[in-house]
């Protein structure tokens, strides 16, 4: 939603600078390893099944930053089904992140919260 607001802003400044956004799937990271233990055994077990390396989880972000081809806006993510797994492609966000009165709202309160006003 924030990566939508932006984008929203910069194109209504005429700037030649792109919003993107990605998400890593389900990688098999030390966040998992740290997780409590109830929520940690199940993970682990299927991991195999669920997760993919760390270095696979890191190309939606990779591509997003340097596809030439990329385009301000778009959302990557794996793949694969559910987009858990698999090489990076533009993928669609959850219906609700496309709510522009709470896009604006995110952007508000961050501001708020952070103390910082956006140029943009």
């Amino acid at each position: 939603m924030f990566t939508c607001e932006l984008q929203r802003r910069l194109a209504a400044r005429g700037a030649s600078t792109v919003a993107v956004a990605a998400h890593p799937g389900v990688a098999d990271t030390e966040l998992v390893r740290n997780s409590p233990t109830a929520l940690r055994a199940p993970v682990e077990l299927l991991a195999p099944l669920l997760t993919q390396p760390p270095a696979m989880g890191a190309l939606p972000t990779l591509r997003a930053a340097t596809d030439p081809a990329v385009l301000s806006g778009q959302y990557y993510g794996p793949g694969g089904r559910g987009e858990v797994r698999g090489h990076p492609r533009p993928v669609t966000s959850s219906p609700q992140s496309y709510d522009l009165a709470v896009q604006r709202r995110l952007w508000a309160v961050s501001e708020d919260l952070t103390g910082v006003t956006s140029p943009v």
